[in-house]
Parts: C-alpha cells; sequence; structure tokens
C-alpha cells in the first residue's frame, strides 16, 4: 500500500488511481472536519470537494515538507473558514438557533441536557481551543500534528488541552457522578 505522500506525486504525474486512492482514504473525513465548522452537510461536501478539485487540477500546490494528511486537513479548515467568512456567518448562527430551539421542546433527560450544556461551553471558547478540541477530541489526530495543523508549537497544544479541559470542567461540575 502506498502511503498519501506517494500517491500525491503519481497524482502529480496525472495518475487517475492514485487519485482515486487519495480520495477515498480521506473523503468522508474531511467531510465530516469541514461539516465542524460548517454545520451543514452539503456545504462541507461542496468545500472538501474543490479542495478535492485543486489537488486533481493543480497538484504542486502540495507542499512535499509536511504530510499529506495535515496538509490537507489544513486545507480544508482554510477553506471552511473562508466560506464562514464568505457568508458572514449567517447560516452558522441559523443553525445554532435552530438548534436550541429543537433542545427546548426535548423532555429534560440527563444525557441531552449533558450534551447541549458541553456544546454550550465549547461556543465560549476562543477559535484555538474549538480547533484544538475537534481536532484532538473528534478527529482523534496526535498532538504533532495538531501543532502542525495550527502552526503552533507542539507545547502550546498541550497546554491549550490542559488549559480548556480544566475550564470545562469546572463548568461540568455539576455532572459529577460519585458512587
Amino acid at each position: 500500500m502506498s502511503s498519501d505522500e506517494q500517491l500525491m506525486l503519481l497524482v502529480g504525474k496525472g495518475n487517475r488511481r492514485a487519485f482515486e486512492l487519495l480520495y477515498e482514504r480521506y473523503f468522508d473525513k474531511l467531510v465530516w472536519f469541514a461539516r465542524t465548522f460548517l454545520n451543514n452537510e452539503q456545504l462541507a461536501e461542496d468545500t472538501v470537494q474543490e479542495i478535492f478539485i485543486k489537488i486533481i487540477t493543480n497538484p504542486s500546490h502540495f507542499d512535499t515538507e509536511k504530510r499529506f494528511s495535515t496538509w490537507v486537513y489544513t486545507s480544508v479548515g482554510n477553506s471552511s473558514k473562508n466560506v464562514l467568512r464568505n457568508q458572514k456567518n449567517q447560516e452558522r448562527l441559523h443553525n445554532e438557533k435552530f438548534q436550541e430551539a429543537a433542545y427546548d421542546n426535548v423532555p429534560n433527560d440527563d444525557k441531552l441536557f449533558l450534551k447541549k450544556h458541553i456544546a454550550d461551553i465549547l461556543m465560549q471558547l476562543n477559535e484555538k481551543e474549538q480547533m484544538i478540541f475537534k481536532l484532538r477530541f473528534e478527529q482523534d489526530l496526535p498532538i504533532k500534528e495538531i501543532a502542525e495543523i495550527l502552526a503552533i508549537p507542539e507545547g502550546s497544544v498541550k497546554s491549550g488541552i490542559y488549559y480548556m479541559l480544566k475550564k470545562m470542567s469546572l463548568q461540568l461540575k455539576e455532572f459529577r457522578y460519585e458512587k
């Protein structure tokens, strides 16, 4: 099995199967990642499709000094942020209000209440903390790769995780389970 970087070299030489393999490996993961920004499945798919179109039409944009996964996640993250800026966050705000209204109609079930509470806490985090949370706990990426994606030192990622979790644990104190 070829590495992602080897496949990108083949894509640069016009190898269609290499592109298809990269697409199969990453498309679903990247759509999920873009959706964490955009809160819209179709918009996330469109954003990822645009990245793959750029890959196939201009593979020389791939930075051979980086891992492909880091490079493509960074590209999708940046594209997603641009989509949000271009739309002036209208769609995202609409979806957040829709979700809040949906929670108002749900019976007070502890799990749903906790989930909403965690979502509210995440919305209070700054953009860097939200990115670290999404990449570490939702995408399960290693700290080194998160540091590369966010272009910050590994120590900043580690301390960011520590302080973010400390902040969240204080706000979730009421949900502690003790025997």
